[in-house]
């Protein structure tokens, strides 16, 4: 795979902006072969749906095969519920959208199962803004940038498809919705490969 063109080609699609350490971190977790996707968002999270729903949208137009599964904070909470998701992900990749305790429980009955985390970004909303902080193993620190709500979910979703797609499929930009303005929340998002 030639990074460069990978870099630039989501750099030109609009999809990082300015956080081109991101868009080297995707890069750098860029593994060829696996191409079955499962995204699995939860239900009772407002903004986990819209995000859910944005990556779902990106991927149809990047030609990502995928497929969604929402679940509600108890069935997350679940060992076997979250083994079952873990099953049908077997060989490919996860990418969850979670509140920070199911993601915990989730991520770390991956890795009991052989997966490994190899990006997670935690987002914390409030006042018609979201921070995020994308964290990875290849970075020596986490990047952090902030944004209106109305345009967040586009720009995550982009990243993880660029993380899943490569050059070949670097993510479109395609509009976000955005849920209404629920008051301060925080979410994770991340990448499992099984």
């Amino acid at each position: 795979m030639d990074r460069r063109n990978f870099i630039g080609t989501l750099l030109a699609s609009g999809v990082l902006g300015a956080t081109l350490p991101a868009a080297r971190a995707a890069d750098d977790l860029f593994l060829a072969g696996a191409n079955r996707v499962l995204i699995v968002g939860q239900s009772d999270q407002p903004y986990a749906l819209e995000l859910t729903a944005q990556l779902g949208r990106v991927f149809t137009a990047a030609g990502i095969p995928h497929m969604q599964v929402v679940a509600g904070g108890t069935e997350l909470a679940q060992v076997a519920h979250v083994i079952a998701l873990l099953e049908k992900a077997r060989g490919g990749r996860v990418i969850g959208v979670m509140d920070d305790a199911a993601a915990v429980i989730f991520q770390e009955l991956a890795a009991a199962r052989g997966g490994a985390c190899v990006l997670s970004t935690h987002h914390r909303f409030g006042a018609g803004a979201v921070r995020h902080c994308c964290t990875s193993a290849t970075l020596e620190a986490g990047i952090v940038w902030s944004e209106p709500i109305s345009a967040q979910a586009g720009r995550i979703a982009g990243v993880y498809a660029g993380a899943i797609g490569g050059r070949q499929r670097a993510a479109p930009t395609v509009p976000a919705t955005g849920p209404a303005d629920g008051g301060p929340a925080s979410l994770v998002s991340f990448l499992i490969n099984t």
